[in-house]
């Protein structure tokens, strides 16, 4: 039998263990598999700047998530629709009928989605981002910003965000773009966005 102060270091030590545990699955697990560990209740969120934000790529690789928790969004109010996307494809005199077969895509995960809605191949498209391939490697949003409409850019995604007191991603950033707000609702500095876990939508809001 284990005296009363064995018991408890031994019951310090096992709650040590299960924390690191939780902690480990929370930041290997997928996005969709991690929804349930985040805490929807917290008052404050991580998030970028777009202002301050360069898309320097140190976002896919600073954050202890893997993949990452930011994630590129493209505003489609203030996307130009072109049939050639700076940040879809490197390409910019490429015909509209080569881009699915010959394009060469900027993201290298293929995440930028391009789908027509008016005008056929010469018309007007909508793309966006799929937050389930998407990196957060910054490079649709660095040439959406450099030649296109700016429409295109990172945020943290909070229901992916472990909500560190400390964000590596926020450390490693030298613009300090990184920034803690309040996070109900979530301020990104381009409107309101709702999440849900089961499935990703934003609304852009009135000044977007």
């Amino acid at each position: 039998m284990i005296d009363r102060k064995e018991f408890f270091r031994r019951s310090g030590h096992a709650l040590g263990l299960a924390v690191l545990g939780t902690a480990a699955a929370r930041i290997l697990s997928k996005p969709s598999d991690d929804a349930e560990f985040i805490a929807q209740g917290r008052r404050f969120a991580w998030q970028i700047d777009p202002d301050k934000c360069t898309s320097c790529g140190l976002c896919k690789t600073s954050c202890v998530r893997k993949p990452s928790a930011v994630k590129a969004i493209n505003d489609p109010k203030k996307c130009s629709n072109c049939v050639v996307c700076y940040g879809h494809i490197t390409d910019s005199k490429i015909d509209s009928d080569k881009i699915d077969s010959e394009g060469e895509r900027v993201c290298p995960v293929d995440a930028v989605e391009r789908e027509n809605f008016s005008g056929g191949i010469d018309g007007l498209f909508l793309y966006s981002n799929n937050p389930k391939l998407c990196v957060g490697c910054g490079k649709c949003t660095k040439r959406c910003n450099e030649h296109g409409s700016k429409s295109m850019f990172l945020m943290i995604r909070p229901d992916l965000c472990l909500g560190c007191n400390e964000c590596t991603i926020a450390n490693a950033c030298p613009e300090k773009a990184i920034e803690r707000i309040p996070r109900e609702p979530v301020d990104d500095y381009r409107g309101d966005y709702y999440f849900d876990t089961s499935d990703f939508y934003y609304d852009m809001g009135e000044d977007a």
